[in-house]
């Protein structure tokens, strides 16, 4: 195969149940469809028969894929994306930020796929073009940070096995009592970059996910609990061999303007995402309080918590970015609090669906008795207890290895079936989980990781939890509660406030992605730009670069994208169509592998009962309730107009043979849409 720029041309088939490594050669051609990342990840699912619903999430044969793209290597704003079978038996496509697709890239390679299952604990060692399956049972049952650790330390480049260039004579006493075990230097634990599970994913929780540096996460849809049914506690990467590119010099001029851009950016900069907070809660009513009851407090200095400034004051140790970005969004902080449990703790400072869905949305935000209808009568202390209490979840998820979205989800579920008498602490083996209760919080979460007890139900997610306890009491009033879509957790947006359209969550490629792109074009009812939107971010995720980096890639992208590959005839409209295939084939996806007989009644309904039935209490959005509280406004009239739309059928939504073949992946997807007609 000629050589490829940009691309390697390579991907990594490891097989858990031979021992095996294999390399995949991926045509050029199917690079210039589907670019890479999530895309090109989906299309071997489908390439490969994972689609079929023959294959289990948790079987040998389902396959998990480590992908990256073109941008990742000397590009900013990199990202990693996770593409398989979720254990929900759905699409997982779940990125990442840190510094494994930089790694990887250097190393050689467009992505690992990882079939089979090993018949004890492993991790694999990536080291350029070597590939080694190592036994991983001294670090397995470790938490996700300590594993890291242990795996960062494991590989060297051939660089770094090489002797000092300073004698030992050269040395002083003092520094020769300084210098580092031989083989075991800086280097060791710097130059590398994995991807690990924790206990989470060990014990197959449904939303396990998978952790790099500490606290960046592929959190969403249990990609973690994949990695687990294999025995693959992660994979670890030392890179050397660089990243090459058609035009250099073209490519990283364009590079000098993204940072450029992103240096001026004020409000990502600064905080983060922890600078949504007040926005989100006094002018949007989107903040998610007390599984989704109020979206807003009746006074404003609740959320003050929670606001950067005041974390910045009470937590923050130091800023750090991903490598080449200039928005360092990620700040590590030191939990202070009068707790033990907490006081001390290193972590992050939440982003913000940490914020929300494991903050606010546990009741971590009141005084003991108050509610969100109540005046605060606190102080800053009280505030920074509030705050400590959702930092401390945040960690756990991460340090089980669990995505705190779900898992928020999860426990405002129980909360709030405790506070309905709809259950009881004996049903949660004795554990009286109440709002704002950080220690009944730790003590089931632990359950859960481990599969415990009651832990082992909790494991499978907050819709099959409901399932089981509407089954168990005999009482079905209890799936009015759970703030899922297509089952699996709502972010913390809201779409009965200002911030969501209720047809974005719906339509998404990724059950109840938060960033999927078109909402301008969802509430004007614009259709065709809401399609745009949701195939551009497909494209960025195929690139694979981050979301928040976007606005300072617009307009340069393409350009960059010939840069580096040398396609000269690509173009901006070609990123929207590996978006529209993207879209085509996740539909199909989630269609085929469930065997939906009627996907409207049977996926796309699956919405929450508070988004049409429970108007919001208080705040700026008050009464209100998505569509008029009319669900066939949304299911009968808005979707439909979205399918014909995108070319889909107007009563399933099934991609026509046209559009397939317009898109160019009748080759894969017609038979199965045939089926689905």
């Amino acid at each position: 195969m000629a050589e490829l720029k940009g691309v390697t041309g390579k991907i990594a088939r490891v097989d858990l149940s031979s021992g095996t490594v294999s390399v995949i050669e991926t045509p050029e051609e199917v690079y210039k469809k589907f670019l890479g990342g999530s895309a090109l990840g989906v299309y071997y699912l489908f390439k490969e028969g994972v689609v079929e619903p023959s294959v289990h999430p948790f079987s040998p044969e389902n396959m998990i894929q480590f992908m990256i793209g073109p941008m990742n290597g000397i590009s900013p704003n990199a990202r990693s994306v996770i593409v398989t079978k979720s254990g929900y038996n759905f699409i997982c496509i779940s990125t990442s930020g840190g510094r494994a697709a930089m790694e990887l890239k250097f190393a050689g390679w467009d992505g690992i796929q990882v079939v089979g299952k090993a018949d004890h604990p492993v991790y694999l060692a990536v080291v350029d073009d070597n590939i080694e399956i190592r036994d991983a049972s001294n670090i397995w049952g470790m938490d996700t940070q300590q594993a890291e650790v242990e795996m960062l330390k494991s590989v060297l480049s051939p660089l770094e096995y090489r002797e000092s260039i300073l004698r030992d004579a050269d040395l002083t006493p003092e520094w020769a009592a300084l210098r580092p075990v031989k083989r075991q230097g800086i280097g060791a634990k710097r130059l590398a970059a994995s991807w690990v599970i924790g206990p989470g994913g060990e014990n197959m929780v449904w939303y396990a996910n998978v952790i790099t540096e500490g606290a960046r996460a592929h959190g969403r849809y249990g990609s973690g609990a994949i990695a687990g049914s294999k025995n693959l506690k992660g994979i670890v990467i030392r890179g050397t061999k660089g990243h090459r590119l058609a035009d250099k010099a073209k490519f990283l001029e364009i590079v000098r303007q993204i940072q450029a851009s992103e240096s001026k950016d004020y409000f990502w900069r600064s905080y983060g995402t922890a600078g949504i907070g007040a926005t989100s809660a006094n002018i949007e009513d989107s903040f998610p309080i007390r599984n989704w009851q109020w979206n807003a407090w009746a006074d404003p200095e609740n959320v003050k918590a929670l606001e950067g400034p005041f974390m910045d004051i009470a937590s923050f140790v130091k800023q750090t970015a991903c490598p080449g970005c200039a928005l360092h969004c990620m700040y590590l902080a030191q939990v202070t609090s009068e707790d033990e449990l907490m006081d001390g703790t290193i972590t992050d400072m939440p982003d913000w669906e940490a914020m929300g869905m494991v903050g606010g949305n546990l009741g971590y935000l009141e005084l003991p008795d108050a509610t969100p209808d109540d005046g605060f009568t606190g102080d800053h202390l009280d505030l920074v207890e509030f705050q400590a209490k959702n930092q401390h979840t945040a960690f756990l998820h991460d340090y089980y290895g669990m995505d705190y979205i779900e898992g928020g989800s999860l426990l405002a579920l129980l909360m709030e079936l405790r506070q309905r008498d709809l259950i009881t602490a004996g049903d949660l083996d004795g554990i009286d989980l109440q709002w704002g209760d950080i220690h009944a919080v730790d003590a089931i979460m632990k359950k859960i990781a481990h599969r415990e007890g009651i832990g082992d139900v909790l494991a499978n997610g907050t819709w099959e939890t409901a399932k089981y306890f509407a089954e168990k009491k005999g009482k079905p009033e209890i799936m009015n509660y759970p703030v899922t879509t297509h089952r699996y957790a709502q972010p913390a947006h809201d779409v009965r406030g200002f911030d969501k359209d209720a047809l974005e969550y719906v339509t998404v490629s990724r059950p109840t992605a938060h960033t999927g792109g078109g909402g301008a074009g969802f509430k004007q009812a614009d259709y065709a730009a809401a399609i745009a939107g949701q195939n551009a971010k497909s494209a960025v995720d195929s690139l694979v670069y981050c979301n928040f980096a976007a606005g300072h890639w617009a307009g340069k992208t393409a350009e960059l994208v010939k840069a580096a590959t040398g396609w000269t005839d690509f173009a901006e409209e070609d990123l929207g169509k590996v978006g529209a295939r993207q879209y085509a084939l996740c539909r199909l996806f989630d269609i085929h592998t469930q065997q939906l007989k009627d996907p409207k009644t049977e996926w796309d309904m699956l919405v929450p009962h508070r988004w049409f039935y429970d108007p919001l209490p208080t705040g700026p959005a008050k009464g209100q309730v998505a569509y008029e509280g009319k669900p066939e406004k949304l299911f009968d009239e808005a979707l439909p107009a979205y399918w014909k739309a995108r070319g889909w059928t107007e009563d399933k939504g099934i991609p026509t043979a046209e559009t397939l073949e317009e898109l160019g992946i009748a080759d894969i997807a017609e038979a199965i849409a045939a089926q689905h007609r």
